[in-house]
């Protein structure tokens, strides 16, 4: 696999993972300090949004820069778990962005239900983030290829995100965040050492 790739989508999943953090802040503002107003929703839902995109963009050289290097069955499949429970979450995250604002406004009761099917159609998109992203973090910490503490956090810090422990859960995304940075980062920076002696290696030759 081409490392100067691998490294420039690595940067991706960097950019997303501060974008998550500032969103997470976004969404403290939004809620816990009182300013739900449409214009506030929008703008840290997109944040929010494009977070999520850069990440599963960045995954992509996180899953290629262990496989390679240690393929395993286990991280191949909670990749494909993680990539498409992700998705389906950016899909429902990109809609409740544009339409939970509108909601609120002239329809209160169902932007606070989300009624039959879209109810059960964001209920089970989230699942299946869980799963994946809980998977893909055991997995990555079983192979040892990258740090394995991000790893172990990228699956641990989502049980705290989906408790129900008010602000407290808010960590959960941010440790998330953190640790997604920590792994891209670490394939970043291996890709370049790797790429600057394989160019020393060639120039004797050349």
């Amino acid at each position: 696999m081409n490392n100067n790739l691998l490294r420039k989508l690595a940067v991706f999943s960097i950019i997303g993972g501060i974008l998550q953090i500032v969103a997470t802040l976004g969404f403290g503002y939004q809620y816990l300090l009182g300013h739900d107003t449409m214009g506030v929703a929008v703008i840290v839902g997109l944040i929010n949004v494009l977070g999520m995109i850069l990440i599963l963009i960045g995954m992509i050289a996180v899953f290629l820069y262990s496989y390679q290097i240690k393929p395993s069955l286990n991280l191949f499949i909670s990749f494909i778990v993680l990539f498409i429970g992700s998705m389906l979450e950016v899909g429902g995250m990109w809609t409740v962005t544009f339409v939970s604002p509108m909601l609120k406004v002239h329809a209160a009761e169902l932007a606070s239900t989300w009624p039959t099917p879209s109810g059960e159609g964001l209920m089970f998109s989230l699942i299946l983030l869980f799963i994946g992203w809980v998977y893909f973090g055991i997995s990555l910490a079983k192979v040892k290829v990258l740090p394995v503490i991000p790893a172990v956090l990228v699956a641990l810090s989502l049980f705290l995100d989906f408790a129900p422990l008010g602000i407290v859960s808010n960590f959960g995304s941010i440790f998330w965040a953190i640790a997604i940075i920590w792994l891209s980062t670490a394939v970043y920076k291996r890709t370049k050492i790797e790429v600057v002696i394989g160019s020393d290696a060639i120039k004797p030759n050349s």
